[in-house]
C-alpha cells in the first residue's frame, strides 16, 4: 500500500496545529538473490521486538504531556505566541539542531543528523537596558495573552515541569521559569556542551497556577537586574510529569514514521527530494499505518496490545466524526463521510478554535509541516483520501468489531464504507467499472475526484466489503450481506479485468483518457470509455489483489494465483550493500525513478505474506526457500539495517544509504519517498510475515490464514 505524497502550496492553509512551528528558516515507496547465510543468531524473532516498537507508539500520546519534544512534533502541546517585555531584543528558534561548537548552539550544516536529540528550543535574548526584561509563554490558544479566550489544558496530576537545558553563553545565562502566570526561583542554565536536567516543582510558583485550567503551558524570561547581558539558552523535551490525569485518557494515532533532527528548510531544494524526510514526516500518522498497527496488536491480543488496539479504533471513529472544516472532505450522497489519508499524530482533536479559519476546537488535527511556502508557513500532507486506505480503516474496524463486540466500530465501518460506494464508484457503465482513486492531497484547494483507479486500491476495497458481508451474515442482516457482496464484487470484477495472462502479472490500474505519461503512469493499455489501462508494473499490485482475492470462490479459479507472485519475485528483488553488509528484498517498483536503488521493507513483508499464502492455496512449497530467504533479511534488516533502533523496521534500505545526505535517505518511487527510518508498515508488515497472518482475506482479517484460508 503507498500513498501519494504531497505538500500544499496554497495560497492559504487553514489548518490550526497545535505544535511548535519553527520561526527561522523552516518548511518534508528477473534477479534473485544468492541464498547464502546472512549472519544472524539462528533463534532470531522480529515479533517479539517488533511489537515492543508498537507497544511504544501506540499510546505515546497518553503516556507523557509535552510541551515541545521536537519542531512540529504531533505531541507538542501551546505556540510560543506570547511574547513579552523588550520584544525586540528575544529571538526563538524551534527547529534548532544541536552543535556543541557553534556560538548559538545551533547548526548550519544542512547535513547534520542529530538521532538523539532530534530538534531543540534555542532562545536568544540581546543585551537589556537598566529595567528591561524580556520573554515568551508557550500558551494555549495561540496569542492567548492578547485574547485571553479559548480553553485551558487541565493539568492536574502533574507535580513538576521537567526539561533538559545548555548554554553555548560563556558563563552561561540566569533565567525564570514559570506556568500558568507562576514563576520559579531563578535557574542557572550553565555553559556546557552537554545538557543538564532541570526539575521545577510545581509548589514552588509563586503565585501557585489554577492546574486545572491553564493557558501559559511554560514561560521563560530574562531580567536585567540578573541577565543584564542576555545570553542563549537550549531546551529540549519540556514535559510536565507525572502525565496529567486528563491527558491519559486522549484519543490519538501513533507516529506513522521515525525522523531525526535536520535543519529545516524554508524552499524547496533542487534535486530529486524538495524537503527532508525528518522535517516532512515529523508529525504523519496514515490511516493505512494505524489500521495495520491495530491489527497486529488485535491479532496477538494480549491485554496492553488489546487496549491500544482499542484506542486507535476509538480514535478512528472520533476523526469520522469530527472532520476539520478547514479542509473538510466530500460528503456522501446521505450525508456519510470517509477519512482522510493521514492525521497528525499525538492528540486527534484540536484543543481551542483556529485564531484564523473555521477549523473549531475539538474537530481533527491535519498532518504537516513548517514549510514557509504557503502563507501560513505550514504545507499539509495527505490530507486527500484515497478508497483504499479508507478500505484498510474499514477492515480495522471490522476487526475490532470483530475483537471487542462493540457495534459503534462496524457502524464506523459502514459509514466510510457507503461514502466510498457514494463517491467513488464508476457509475459511467462505459468502462471498465470499478471504484475510483478518490481525492488528491492539494490541501485546501478544492476536492475534485480523481477518475483514475487503481487495481490495488479496488483489491482493498475488495476485501473490506467482503468483510463487511461476513459481519452482515452474522448479524442475520441477509440483505445487507447480499448488497456487500455485490459491491465487494464490483471491485473484484475491475481488478481481474486488468489480469496480463501473457505477462501473468496485473496492470496498475487505469487513467482517464488524455493523461499524459509520467512517473508510474503508462497509459498505453486498452482504452474502454473514459478508461485507458495503465501498463506500469508495482509490487503491490500483484501481492494486495492475492492476498484479498485468490482464496474468493468468484476469482479463485480464474487465473493460477502463483503467477503473479512469480512475476512479483522475479521483477522487484532488489540486494543493496551498505556498510559492508548486503541485504536482499523488494521494491514496490523495479528502479526508483531517481537516486539508489534499496529494498523496502514494507513490500518485502508483503511479498512474504503472499508467498506463504499461495503456497498453502495450492498445497505446495513451490514458494519456501524463497520464504526462508526473505525472512531472514527482514531479521537482518531487523538487526543492523541503517537508521534502526533494532526493534521495528526501517522503511527502506538504500544502496550506500548510510552516507547519503539526510535530504536524499529516502528511497525514490513514483507516489512516495520511502524513509531510511524506522514505520509502521515495514514494521507490521514483518509481523504479519512471521506470523502467517493475511489481514486482507476475510476470515484473516481477524486471525492467522492458516485454518480459513482453504474454506
Amino acid at each position: 500500500m503507498y500513498t501519494k505524497f504531497h505538500y500544499s502550496n496554497g495560497s492559504v492553509i487553514v489548518i490550526l496545529v497545535l505544535a511548535l512551528l519553527s520561526n527561522t528558516s523552516a518548511v518534508t515507496h528477473p534477479v534473485q538473490a544468492s541464498h547464502s547465510g546472512v549472519g544472524i543468531p539462528a533463534n532470531a524473532n522480529i515479533t517479539d521486538a517488533a511489537y515492543s516498537a508498537l507497544a511504544r507508539r501506540a499510546p505515546a500520546n497518553r503516556q507523557s504531556f509535552f510541551v515541545y519534544q521536537d519542531a512540529d512534533s504531533g505531541v507538542n502541546h501551546g505556540f510560543p505566541s506570547g511574547l513579552f517585555g523588550a520584544t525586540d531584543k528575544i529571538h526563538t528558534d524551534t527547529g534548532c539542531v544541536d552543535d556543541p561548537v557553534s556560538e548559538n548552539g545551533c547548526s548550519t550544516d544542512v547535513n547534520r543528523l542529530d538521532r538523539s536529540r532530534g530538534t531543540v528550543l534555542r532562545l536568544t535574548v540581546d543585551p537589556l537596558a537598566s529595567g528591561q526584561y524580556a520573554g515568551v509563554n508557550i500558551e494555549d490558544p495561540e496569542h492567548w495573552g492578547v485574547n485571553l479566550s479559548g480553553s485551558g489544558y487541565d493539568l492536574t496530576g502533574a507535580t513538576q515541569i521537567v526539561f533538559s537545558a545548555r548554554s553555548p553563553t560563556p558563563g552561561g545565562v540566569q533565567a525564570e521559569f514559570g506556568v500558568g502566570g507562576g514563576k520559579a526561583p531563578i535557574v542557572t542554565i550553565p555553559y556546557t556542551s552537554t545538557y543538564i536536567t532541570v526539575s521545577i516543582p510545581l509548589s514552588t510558583l509563586s503565585p501557585l497556577p489554577n492546574l486545572s485550567s491553564t493557558h501559559i503551558l511554560f514561560a521563560i524570561v530574562m531580567n536585567n537586574s540578573y541577565a543584564p547581558n542576555g545570553g542563549t539558552m537550549l531546551l529540549d523535551n519540556i514535559r510536565f510529569e507525572p502525565v496529567p490525569v486528563f491527558q491519559q485518557s486522549v484519543l490519538g494515532f501513533p507516529l506513522s514514521t521515525q525522523t531525526f533532527g535536520v535543519i529545516p528548510r524554508s524552499t524547496p531544494a533542487s534535486g530529486r527530494e524538495p524537503f527532508p524526510v525528518d522535517q516532512v514526516n515529523r508529525n504523519i500518522t496514515t490511516i493505512y499505518e494505524s489500521a495495520l498497527t491495530l491489527m497486529a496488536l488485535s491479532q496477538r491480543g494480549l491485554p496492553d496490545d488489546l487496549n491500544n488496539a482499542r484506542l486507535i479504533a476509538d480514535t478512528f471513529r472520533y476523526a469520522l466524526a469530527h472532520d476539520n472544516a478547514g479542509d473538510p472532505l466530500p460528503l456522501g450522497q446521505s450525508g456519510n463521510t470517509g477519512l482522510h489519508n493521514a492525521y497528525m499524530s499525538g492528540d486527534v482533536a484540536l484543543f481551542n478554535d483556529q485564531i484564523s479559519g473555521p477549523a473549531l476546537e475539538g474537530q481533527s488535527r491535519l498532518s504537516g509541516y513548517s514549510c514557509g511556502i504557503a502563507a501560513t508557513g505550514y504545507c499539509l500532507v495527505l490530507d486527500g483520501a484515497s478508497g483504499g486506505n479508507n478500505a484498510f480503516a474499514i477492515l480495522a474496524l471490522a476487526n475490532a468489531y470483530q475483537q471487542f463486540g462493540d457495534s459503534r466500530y462496524y457502524t464506523s465501518a459502514l459509514e466510510i464504507a457507503n461514502w466510498i460506494s457514494s463517491n467513488l464508484t464508476d457509475t459511467t457503465g462505459t468502462g471498465y467499472g470499478g471504484y475510483y482513486l478518490g481525492y488528491p492531497d492539494h490541501g485546501i484547494t478544492p476536492k475534485v475526484l480523481n477518475t483514475g483507479k487503481s487495481v490495488e486500491n479496488n483489491a482493498d476495497i475488495y476485501a473490506a466489503f467482503t468483510a463487511l458481508s461476513a459481519i452482515a451474515k452474522q448479524r442475520g442482516d441477509t440483505l445487507g450481506a447480499t448488497q456487500w457482496t455485490a459491491r465487494a464484487n464490483a471491485a473484484g470484477d475491475f481488478v481481474m479485468q486488468m489480469f496480463d495472462p501473457i505477462a501473468g502479472r496485473f496492470n496498475v490500474g487505469t487513467v482517464p483518457t488524455g493523461t499524459l505519461p509520467g512517473p508510474g503512469i503508462c497509459a498505453n493499455g486498452l482504452q474502454l470509455g473514459n478508461d485507458v489501462i495503465n501498463t506500469c508494473d508495482f509490487l503491490d499490485s500483484d501481492t494486495f489483489t492475492t492476498l484479498g482475492m485468490a482464496s474468493s470462490p468468484r476469482y479463485r479459479n480464474m487465473i493460477d494465483w502463483r503467477q503473479p507472485i512469480s512475476f512479483a519475485l522475479n521483477t522487484f528483488g532488489v540486494t543493496v550493500t551498505v556498510g559492508g553488509q548486503s541485504y536482499s528484498g523488494f521494491n514496490i517498483v523495479s528502479t526508483p525513478i531517481t537516486g539508489p536503488n534499496g529494498i523496502a521493507w514494507e513490500f518485502t513483508g508483503q511479498m512474504v505474506v503472499a508467498m506463504k499464502y499461495v503456497d498453502l492455496l495450492y498445497a505446495t512449497s513451490e514458494f519456501q526457500d524463497n520464504i526462508t530467504f526473505y525472512l531472514n533479511q527482514i531479521r537482518q534488516a531487523q538487526l543492523s539495517a541503517p537508521f534502526g533502533d533494532s526493534n521495528g523496521l526501517a522503511a527502506s534500505t538504500m544502496q550506500d544509504g548510510d552516507i547519503l545526505p539526510p535530504i536524499e535517505q529516502c528511497l525514490s518511487t513514483p507516489f512516495q519517498c520511502i524513509p531510511e527510518r524506522v514505520g509502521l508498515a515495514a514494521t507490521t508488515w514483518a509481523i504479519f510475515a512471521e506470523r502467517d497472518f493475511n489481514i486482507l482475506n476475510s476470515a484473516g482479517a481477524y486471525h492467522a490464514f492458516l485454518p480459513h484460508i482453504l474454506r
